[in-house]
């Protein structure tokens, strides 16, 4: 998945702190997505931290879920700077660890009662040819890229599903009924190349999950969207295009703000439509 990766995707497990609110930013919030709440994963860099930041800036009360305490602190006082912003509170959390990931959704079932949005960023990547790879680097992106996935979507459905029973004008008049899933996937889980049959896999898994996830919760006003990205400007994609000896320009590539551009457009579209997937590719190649 892309998003706040790091080159091994199974570091040490890590204590999930329960989530504080910052009620004050929240109550003032005036952007578009005032009054939702959104739970963000893999939001400690790249297209995480872009859609994190984005959504808090257009007024949601955002959960920002990553590994690194600092960064997440950082950003949470960026993204909560303008008058019409909502709050961002920064969550450091292992998605490998699953008793954590338990935890996490607990709480926050009980102390927001609903989530209005759910965005999977985060994940490993490693490549290797098949005669090479390592059975244990398999594991180790399953474990990042589906299997955490999978635990924190189920333990939130009931928060989604109380999110999509709202009436028409939420709570307060502010937050409208509905709820969506957005899936940040890869280019690699539609097509393998080579050398990626591993990452490749968990992608394909993501796809099914997905897909299957929406059949089962469409009819509960659950919306659920797939977004196959080509190459975008992260920390990881610099550091595959080192290991791969091409020159990075990263201005030629999809930026983090055009996703999160895109997932912002997608929740707020009527609910009488949904995108079921979608494909993004930078519009001038450099690789």
């Amino acid at each position: 998945m892309s998003g706040d990766a790091a080159p091994n995707p199974s570091p040490e497990p890590e204590p999930s702190p329960e989530p504080e609110p910052s009620p004050a930013l929240a109550a003032v919030a005036t952007g578009p997505l005032a009054g939702r709440v959104a739970v963000v994963t893999g939001a400690s860099s790249g297209i995480g931290r872009a859609v994190a930041a984005r959504l808090a800036g257009d007024g949601a009360t955002v959960l920002a879920l990553g590994r690194d305490q600092a960064r997440l602190d950082a950003l949470g006082k960026e993204a909560t700077a303008l008058p019409s912003s909502g709050s961002l509170v920064p969550v450091r959390l292992d998605l490998t660890d699953t008793a954590a990931v338990e935890r996490f959704a607990a709480d926050t079932v009980v102390r927001y009662g609903h989530v209005h949005l759910l965005v999977h960023s985060a994940g490993g990547y490693l490549n290797s040819r098949v005669e090479d790879a390592s059975v244990d680097d398999f594991d180790a992106q399953y474990a990042a890229n589906v299997r955490g996935p999978f635990v924190l979507t189920q333990r939130l459905l009931p928060a989604l599903r109380a999110a999509a029973a709202l009436d028409g004008d939420g709570d307060g008049g502010a937050a409208p009924a509905g709820a969506d899933v957005v899936v940040m996937n890869s280019s690699q889980g539609v097509r393998a190349g080579a050398g990626t049959s591993q990452f490749a896999a968990t992608q394909h898994a993501m796809r099914a999950v997905a897909d299957s996830l929406r059949q089962e919760i469409n009819s509960d006003g659950i919306r659920v969207v797939t977004i196959h990205l080509g190459r975008t400007a992260t920390p990881r994609q610099e550091a595959i295009f080192e290991r791969e000896g091409r020159s990075y320009r990263p201005e030629l590539l999809i930026q983090a703000e055009d996703v999160a551009d895109l997932v912002t457009y997608l929740v707020q579209l009527p609910r009488t439509a949904e995108v079921t997937e979608l494909h993004l590719r930078p519009a001038l190649k450099s690789y």
